[in-house]
């Protein structure tokens, strides 16, 4: 059985992973339409959010990363 601990630390690598591969949409020359931007703004916050949004590590529920 995984602790919870293990488990946060699962949960925070994955979510940095997440974070680290939308970078560069955030980049003032990214090549992205307003609106795309804006889309990947709300991934990264919502990404961000889930320690305060899930009480449960079990219970989460990962956002959809926007298209290109």
């Amino acid at each position: 059985m995984v602790c919870n601990t293990e488990l946060l630390a699962d949960i925070r690598y994955r979510r940095n992973v997440l974070m680290l591969g939308t970078d560069w949409t955030q980049m003032s020359d990214a090549p992205l339409t307003p609106e795309k931007k804006a889309e990947f703004t709300a991934y990264r916050q919502a990404l961000r959010d889930i320690p305060q949004t899930y009480d449960n590590p079990d219970d989460i529920v990962w956002p959809t990363k926007p298209t290109i």
